[in-house]
């Protein structure tokens, strides 16, 4: 038994000291970061009969994180949809603001996002386009210090405006709702 408090007590100890002497790894996500991502995306609409689709596809993200906690970002990411039958392209473009948790200390850090977002959906004839507002989630784990996998999710609302058939175009006033769950690799300068 004491053999177990002793080990326990010099555990606490080196945590301790650990932590008190500055030696602890930050990861600071504070300025410049790039990130690529592997998504998923599905959307669907109840008024242009349009049952939920899906896809996968890429996307990038550009931003500048003011400090460790808040910052701005721009995306862009594309699925390809309904890749056995009648495929198409899904895209969205967001412009938004994130706000990072937990100290620069924690390997593993949570996020929330919110955006607002452009979207169109496009074969060889048709093109669909909209825009509205964008929110999500989702967490950082560091691998090295300025390398994290990123993997989130954004959940869109969008108020579809246009549809275009060749050179005929056509307004519209619907409304879709988009998701999009993103695996990804981020990089911190």
């Amino acid at each position: 038994m004491k053999t177990v408090i002793a080990v326990i007590a010099i555990l606490l100890s080196v945590n301790t000291l650990y932590g008190q002497n500055g030696s602890s790894p930050t990861y600071e996500t504070k300025g410049l970061f790039f990130n690529a991502s592997l998504l998923g995306a599905a959307w669907t609409t109840d008024d242009m009969n349009i049952d939920a689709e899906s896809g996968g596809g890429l996307g990038l993200k550009l931003g500048y994180n003011f400090s460790s906690h808040i910052g701005l970002y721009t995306s862009l990411d594309a699925a390809l949809m309904n890749p056995d039958e009648d495929e198409y392209v899904l895209a969205h473009l967001d412009i938004g603001l994130q706000g990072i948790f937990r100290p620069e200390t924690a390997r593993f850090r949570p996020f929330l996002r919110v955006s607002v977002s452009g979207m169109t959906a496009r074969d060889d004839e048709t093109e669909i386009n909209g825009a509205g507002i964008g929110f999500g989630g989702g967490a950082l784990f560091f691998l090295t210090r300025n390398m994290a996998l990123d993997i989130n999710y954004m959940h869109g609302l969008i108020d579809l405006s246009e549809v275009k058939v060749g050179s005929q175009s056509v307004d519209i006033d619907e409304t879709a709702t988009t998701g999009r769950l993103l695996f990804g690799l981020g990089w911190y300068f």
